[in-house]
């Protein structure tokens, strides 16, 4: 029996796609001349100079989405842990609004445009094994042209995930078109499944296990650190308030010291990201009559200290350990927030500020399971340090977290069995292709 012929919509978007790549290159380099776009990011969308991996099996990862990109790079790692010579590559078609530690073997670039032309030098210059493709945002050329080439193809849902195409030809019936090139989705829940269904995929080619584990970058803990510390503050009872912004400093230190007025032993750790904010934390707290020493200091942590001063993120780890509420800063004032994943993670209960766009899906994640405590200001952040300072309420909320940040773990294991199973396949194809 022959190959099932090409959809229509896929036939009529080949008519855009089989231009050539010149109105591409111009348009491209119009952009970097005016700096819209880096010189990379042009080299990276044309297929043109990229780095050569050494001769190792290459996993394709592709984020669709912001929420896709920090899963993908953990999800690799897993994989990396079983093949340590594992080397892969994540493509995204949007711009990542936060920087994402990158681990070794990884390389993080542009997807490339939506010519034959330049998706054939990029498939020729990096031959995958996979595709896995998360968080929609789907690329019907490049899916088309990785089917073509026998490229296994796996979809995830992420938590902002769409299964609209990103393109802009509107064109009837591509989308459905596209989806079916898939071998095998993981869905997010049944409804998204029934769009699968629809587009023709079997139900044996299609597994309702929610999101990928988050698994963002956890900061290191010195545990004999942690230990002198805790021996340091002995009983005292702590909050972290971590990487506070400069217009956070005031409503910060006036909530601890109105929550002083009921928990007078209570010290605040507050961590900020350079030596000027430092200082004008330092000053603000003498001003309000508090006495604040800088951990750089080597000051010890006596009964009469209040406020202590951590400069930088290092650290950040040991006190969402030793404190029981974590304030997550960049988040009252105008901002984009900070992940929750590592307070969450480290059982510290999470109060935050509105302002948390670049990880919105996450905290709402975590607002639906009642496992972070809005406020809006001084009056509402201190309102809710003195609730949480009672432990089974701390507890209570750290717990909700801690099962957020571990609904992935199951997806993320199927996910990696699967993949290791397509990689094993393809190296026993290969070795039987060279006995032969």
């Amino acid at each position: 029996m022959g190959r099932m012929a090409k959809p229509l919509s896929l036939l009529a978007y080949r008519a855009f796609t089989s231009r050539p790549e010149s109105a591409v290159h111009q348009n491209l380099a119009a952009q970097q001349t005016a700096h819209v776009i880096s010189h990379d990011e042009y080299s990276q969308r044309l297929a043109l100079d990229a780095p050569v991996l050494s001769n190792a099996p290459v996993l394709w990862l592709n984020a669709g989405s912001q929420q896709a990109i920090s899963p993908a790079i953990n999800l690799f790692r897993q994989l990396q842990a079983d093949r340590p010579d594992l080397k892969a590559i994540l493509t995204f078609t949007v711009k990542p609004t936060v920087d994402h530690a990158v681990p070794d073997g990884l390389i993080m670039q542009h997807a490339p445009d939506e010519r034959l032309g330049i998706i054939s030098r990029f498939l020729a210059h990096w031959t995958p094994e996979c595709l896995i493709w998360i968080g929609g945002g789907f690329r019907p050329a490049l899916l088309e042209q990785a089917k073509a080439r026998d490229i296994p193809l796996i979809s995830i849902d992420a938590q902002d995930n769409t299964s609209a195409l990103s393109i802009p030809q509107k064109i009837l019936g591509l989308r459905s078109a596209t989806m079916a090139l898939f071998d095998h989705v993981f869905a997010e829940n049944a409804t998204k499944a029934m769009a699968w269904r629809r587009a023709g995929l079997g139900t044996d080619s299609i597994e309702v296990l929610g999101f990928l584990e988050d698994g963002a970058k956890l900061p290191h803990v010195n545990e004999d650190e942690l230990e002198a510390l805790k021996r340091e503050t002995s009983t005292r009872p702590i909050w972290f308030a971590s990487q506070v912004a400069t217009g956070e400093i005031p409503d910060v230190i006036r909530a601890h010291k109105s929550t002083l007025r009921r928990a007078h032993r209570l010290l605040l750790v507050v961590s900020v990201r350079d030596q000027t904010t430092a200082e004008l934390i330092e000053k603000f707290c003498i001003g309000q009559g508090l006495r604040p020493v800088f951990r750089d200091d080597a000051t010890p942590i006596s009964e009469g200290v209040q406020v202590l001063i951590v400069v930088g993120s290092e650290e950040d780890g040991l006190w969402y350990r030793l404190a029981p509420v974590t304030f997550l800063g960049q988040s009252l004032t105008p901002g984009k927030g900070s992940d929750p994943f590592a307070a969450a993670h480290f059982g510290s209960a999470i109060v935050h500020g509105p302002n948390v766009s670049d990880y919105a899906e996450t905290y709402k994640r975590f607002q639906t399971a009642k496992a972070t405590y809005p406020v809006k200001d001084c009056q509402s952040l201190g309102s809710a340090v003195t609730a949480l300072l009672a432990p089974d309420k701390a507890a209570e909320m750290a717990n909700a977290a801690w099962q957020v940040c571990s609904q992935g773990a199951e997806m993320t294991d199927r996910v990696a069995a699967l993949v290791h199973d397509i990689l094993d396949k393809r190296e026993e194809t290969r070795a039987e292709d060279t006995a032969q």
